[in-house]
């Protein structure tokens, strides 16, 4: 009988351990930003100022940056020019029109020989991030691909311009 209760003790700790630890997601907590339209996005960023974003990275490849920032502004119809900033290092536009898929939370804007490819999030907030990459071509005589350059960067829109659910 003793051991019955025992286990059973023991059980109930588990349930309620294993319950506990599921957390709810907290407000600064990022998901991604499916459907996002221009209006979303336009604006300006900074550097994201959480320390802890960096810790995982850098990714095989990629370089990534504390420093970057960026800005967006909108143009005609639903098309941007988006400017990123990594000082000492890039300074590059992109300029392309912003899909609003319901199945997308990346933005991808390409030139000759340079892309720039970012994953849009959002948090409970109603903050906005990109967690992205500007990737650089180098190209021979024989208009061959030799070599790139991966130009990481985690930016959070501007407190002031952040849009609330």
């Amino acid at each position: 009988m003793f051991k019955a209760k025992t286990n059973l003790a023991i059980l109930i700790g588990i349930l309620f351990l294993a319950v506990s630890c599921n957390k709810t997601p907290t407000e600064s907590e990022w998901s991604r930003f499916y459907g996002f339209t221009q209006s979303d996005i336009v604006g300006h960023y900074e550097a994201n100022p959480d320390e802890s974003i960096y810790q995982d990275l850098p990714t095989e490849g990629v370089e990534i940056y504390d420093n970057a920032s960026i800005d967006i502004v909108a143009l005609s119809g639903n098309t941007i020019s988006l400017r990123v900033v990594i000082p000492g290092v890039i300074n590059k536009s992109f300029s392309g029109i912003v899909n609003a898929d319901e199945d997308s939370s990346d933005l991808v804007f390409n030139n000759y020989n340079e892309d720039i490819r970012m994953t849009v999030y959002k948090n409970a907030k109603g903050q906005v991030r990109f967690h992205g990459r500007v990737k650089h071509y180098f190209y021979n005589a024989e208009h061959e691909l030799v070599n790139s350059n991966n130009y990481g960067f985690d930016v959070i829109k501007a407190a002031s311009e952040s849009v609330a659910e």
